[in-house]
């Protein structure tokens, strides 16, 4: 390979590499301040559109402000790359910064390596007049917070080409800099300078025909020669290690769960959504590899987002992940979190990236300071042993599991089967006042109840009948609490928690959404808090508020008291759904899906404003637990799959909008089995073909009909003696289940029905910086006996705003509170307008059939 000789060290050349074509990237013009982040195991680009970047290679902080700028003969001033830069290609394997003026063209490929402690900036540059990049970035070289290094210094080293930074012990090193850099800036020596470090690269516009021009990063808390072997493999492997990455990809969409819909821009957004929680197992060279709660800039800190490790984030995050398939890197979380559980059992809240570096887990407060994590942890192990059936991890964690369960039991004080704030720590809120005086949240109570019913199944399955039994105890003592304690009849929704006085806290919250998705309320008063939820005064245009708009605390910029977070938007959807109201879960994926595209590109924000749609400032842009809260309800709400490898059965229960016509779900994986489900429908049918690959399993599918169903007819192939159907028929739907096992490698159901009618759930197209003004759809169902073929529709909007909406199924003949405006074969589309004022109102409108 050509090389250069610079002293005594020659450089391979870095050939230019064709970078492939890729169906998930996203292309645009940059947006100033935007964030954008290219993430490996060891080491994350942290940085904006235009091209300023933080460097990072764990746990170290290389650099701030990292840029480039171009220097040519007819300007006397430097052109700033942040001034030129055009475009941005994000894709999952290398991301693009194109730069453009009157006389050159640079593309910026940025790779993160899967695995190697560094970062890769290769510059494709086509020029007509001589050309000198300049690549500067200030200083860091510091631990993630809140560790701290002192004696750091950097100096130019002409024989590497780079700027070597270290401290005085030279134990821990980062080396930044290019082969083809000729001239960099000077320091005092063993300083750490103010001005900012830079080089400079006079473009060979000959050899720039042919080949990359590379910068690279490399760092560890380890030896200077080790750190530069590091350096100079990511020069002589730059096209190995794109390979590796690529093919990284290829092979995780290959096996984790791809979904085909009729909305390509949900397609795309799930698969940037599964691609997010990939990235975030990150390896420390100290600690191990665990899942990481997400990404920003420190800015002037050396805190990177989230980018450290969260244990109730990572079990959010794994509801998600174990259901597409996503095993390995959840059970190298479960395990991490384990490594590092307390002695008394409590599992850790969040381990920073320098903790090996200090007194982390005895001296700071924050390692342990989360109630929920510990149950959670309990949940998220159990769902991962359900779909993966990996019994090797039980056993290899039982130890841990029980005691965990053991330090939960000890944080009950009033024997009523619940967990306490006061003795466990915080739960739903960290700050504000909605969290004053709180003896326990039904957020934690929520997903302790949870934790209960999978230490009971694991328990059984590790042969402690004795575990499984208190278990089983506890839990009907805290469902009874959960069910008669919390809910408050004048209200008509739970509280949002049990005051130290007695009483309770009656704000209307998001937060029994948690409980709903776990379907630990009785029904009735299920469905009347869920109605409550899906108003505008929770749930708005773009997500569910933290609280209702209506509490005297509600603030929409208060990070626990009103802003709009996707995490728990995510419950609220998934709960809608386990309570079959999929008219108030399918508008807000619907919304989730567009927080893809409009802010981060393929990321998810932490929070929102609760008045207007835009992240806030101090959100972090790339947050995991968002992003999993558009996977885990489309999973197990619109999709109901529910794995259990254990059993060898799945659960298929969809809930699809009455206006898709065909989906299919790719590598739906149960243990050693993998299914492809095709699933086909009409406004009077839906088919649904499974293909199996793999050991035999039992499948229950679920398949509803639309209200007001007249006859049905329900019929499999090929046909199964052994098979099981029940049919439960309700104002809002007919549910018909089958239970049979898949001894083919083919099944076919079929249902067909007549009459019935189903309601589009409505959905709103956003716009950065508007206001919540939607349509809720809060009721559907028959009015009445199913002779009298008439349905009531409840609907909330702004008073005075003119709507429309679209029913599915038989025709009507006539409607009360709304007119027809279109009939279109078994589509019917309605008008509505509310009457005037000013606010939110809500209505019912009654529509009669013509049987």
């Amino acid at each position: 390979m050509p090389g250069t000789l610079l002293g005594q060290r020659t450089f391979p050349a870095v050939p230019k590499f064709p970078i492939e074509e890729s169906s998930l990237a996203l292309r645009h013009d940059v947006r100033p301040h935007q964030y954008l982040g290219v993430l490996g195991r060891a080491a994350a680009w942290l940085g904006t559109e235009t091209g300023e970047a933080e460097l990072w290679v764990h746990p170290l902080k290389l650099a701030d402000g990292f840029r480039l700028a171009f220097t040519i003969p007819d300007y006397l001033e430097p052109i700033r790359g942040t001034d030129v830069a055009r475009t941005v290609e994000v894709r999952p394997e290398l991301t693009t910064i194109t730069y453009t003026h009157a006389t050159f063209t640079v593309r910026q490929h940025i790779l993160a390596p899967l695995d190697v402690p560094g970062l890769l900036v290769l510059l494709d540059v086509e020029t007509l007049r001589p050309l000198e990049i300049t690549a500067s970035f200030q200083m860091v070289f510091q631990y993630a917070w809140p560790g701290s290094l002192g004696g750091q210094y950097v100096f130019w080293s002409a024989d590497h080409r780079a700027f070597v930074q270290s401290e005085s012990l030279r134990r821990r090193n980062g080396i930044i800099g290019s082969p083809w850099a000729t001239r960099a800036s000077e320091h005092p020596a063993h300083a750490l300078p103010d001005a900012p470090n830079t080089f400079v690269i006079p473009v060979d516009t000959v050899r720039a025909r042919t080949e990359y021009v590379p910068i690279a990063i490399a760092a560890g808390t380890a030896d200077r020669d080790t750190v530069l072997a590091i350096y100079h493999g990511l020069l002589r492997d730059a096209e190995a290690l794109y390979r590796e990455k690529r093919a990284h990809v290829v092979r995780f969409f290959a096996s984790t769960t791809q979904i085909d819909t009729p909305d390509d821009e949900l397609d795309l957004a799930f698969q940037w959504a599964t691609w997010n929680l990939e990235e975030g197992l990150v390896c420390n060279p100290d600690l191990g590899c665990g899942l990481v709660a997400g990404w920003g800039p420190s800015g002037t800190s050396t805190r990177p987002g989230f980018g450290w490790f969260f244990g109730g984030d990572a079990a959010i995050n794994s509801f998600a992940m174990d259901a597409t398939g996503q095993w390995d890197a959840v059970a190298q979380g479960l395990r991490f979190l384990a490594r590092y559980q307390r002695e008394d059992g409590k599992i850790p809240h969040e381990i920073s990236q320098a903790a090996a570096h200090i007194p982390w887990f005895t001296e700071f407060p924050y390692a342990y300071y989360h109630a929920d994590t510990t149950p959670y942890w309990i949940v998220a192990v159990w769902r991962y042993w359900r779909a993966s059936g990996d019994d090797a991890l039980v056993r290899d964690l039982w130890p841990s599991i029980d005691k965990a369960y053991r330090w939960c039991l000890t944080r009950d004080t009033d024997a009523d089967g619940i967990i306490e704030n006061g003795p466990a720590n915080l739960g739903a809120i960290e700050v504000g006042a909605l969290g004053e005086g709180i003896h326990q949240d039904i957020y934690l109570a929520a997903v302790w109840i949870q934790a209960l019913e999978a230490m009971a199944e694991l328990a059984d399955f590790h042969g402690d009948e004795a575990r499984a039994r208190d278990a089983r105890t506890v839990r009907v003592a805290a469902r009874a609490t959960l069910n008669d304690r919390y809910w408050r009849e004048r209200e008509g929704h739970h509280a949002f928690g049990i005051l130290l006085s007695g009483g309770t806290n009656d704000n209307l919250t998001v937060w029994p959404a948690t409980a709903a998705a776990f379907r630990l309320f009785d029904d009735d008063r299920a469905d009347r808090t869920l109605t409550k939820l899906a108003t505008d005064s929770v749930s708005a245009d773009w997500g569910a508020r933290i609280l209702s708009t209506g509490s005297p605390l509600y603030d929409p910029m208060h990070y626990n008291n009103g802003t709009v977070w996707p995490f728990v938007t995510g419950f609220v959807i998934w709960g809608q759904y386990a309570y079959r109201r999929p008219w108030s879960g399918y508008p807000l994926i619907h919304a989730l899906k567009q927080m893809i595209f409009d802010w981060a590109r393929g990321r998810h924000p932490e929070l929102l404003s609760g008045r207007y749609y835009r992240p806030l400032d101090t959100a972090v842009p790339q947050q995991l637990f968002a992003t999993s809260m558009l996977v885990a309800p489309v999973m197990h709400g619109l999709l109901g799959w529910e794995p259990d490898a254990f059993e060898h059965r799945a659960t298929l229960a969809p809930q699809l909008p009455p206006h898709w016509d065909r989906v299919v779900v790719r590598n739906l994986r149960v243990g050693s089995s993998t299914l492809q489900v095709e699933i086909e429908q009409t406004p009077f049918s839906q088919t649904v073909t499974v293909t199996r690959e793999g050991p035999e399993l039992d499948l229950q599918l679920v398949q509803s009909m639309p209200p007001g169903t007249l006859t049905h007819g329900a019929f499999t192939s090929p046909l199964s003696g052994e098979g099981q159907v029940q049919t439960r028929a309700g104002q809002r739907e007919t549910q018909i289940t089958r239970t049979l096992p898949l001894t083919e490698v083919v099944t076919t159901f079929d249902l067909s029905w007549t009459g019935g009618l189903a309601v589009e759930p409505p959905t709103v197209d956003l716009d950065p910086g508007q206001q919540s003004t939607g349509l809720r759809v809060l009721d559907f169902r028959q009015d009445g006996s199913p002779t009298a073929r008439r349905w009531r529709l409840t609907v909330e909007g702004q008073r005075g705003v003119r709507y429309r909406l679209r029913l599915h199924g038989e025709p009507l003949s006539r409607l009360e509170g709304a007119e027809v405006l279109r009939t279109d074969d078994a589509t019917t589309t309605i008008g509505m307008t509310l009457p005037p004022g000013s606010g939110r109102t809500t209505t019912s409108i009654i529509l009669h059939g013509t049987r």
